[in-house]
């Protein structure tokens, strides 16, 4: 079945979703939130989140919006941010340069030390 209305696309990171594609998307989600998978009763508060949080690389559309309930979103907000910590952590591994030893004898240095104790320059 095809959709009978255009998906919704924020202009930007920071639009937020208007009423109607708030409503379309807890009646996708038939009124239960994402992680708990519990029903949202009538006048329960709710907060209509990202599946792939922002920061860590989701985009702004219908598509990639779910209902999580009170109880769930500071969970759902920890693990996004873990996430993206541990995913800026392994960039970093990857892209920055290694530092030098402490003691000045790793392979980039002018000196290598024996296995004796001693210390001699690099040839």
């Amino acid at each position: 079945m095809s959709r009978s209305v255009a998906e919704w696309v924020g202009k930007t990171d920071d639009t937020a979703a208007p009423p109607r594609v708030r409503l379309r998307v807890f009646e996708a989600c038939k009124g239960r939130c994402g992680i708990c998978d519990r029903v949202i009763r009538a006048g329960e508060a709710w907060t209509l989140e990202h599946v792939i949080a922002l920061c860590n690389g989701g985009e702004n559309r219908e598509a990639n919006l779910d209902i999580t309930c009170c109880n769930c979103v500071k969970g759902k907000n920890a693990t996004d941010a873990a996430e993206k910590s541990k995913v800026a952590d392994t960039r970093k591994k990857h892209i920055l340069p290694k530092p030098l030893s402490k003691w000045g004898c790793g392979r980039g240095s002018k000196w290598k030390k024996r296995m004796d104790g001693t210390v001699e320059r690099r040839s």
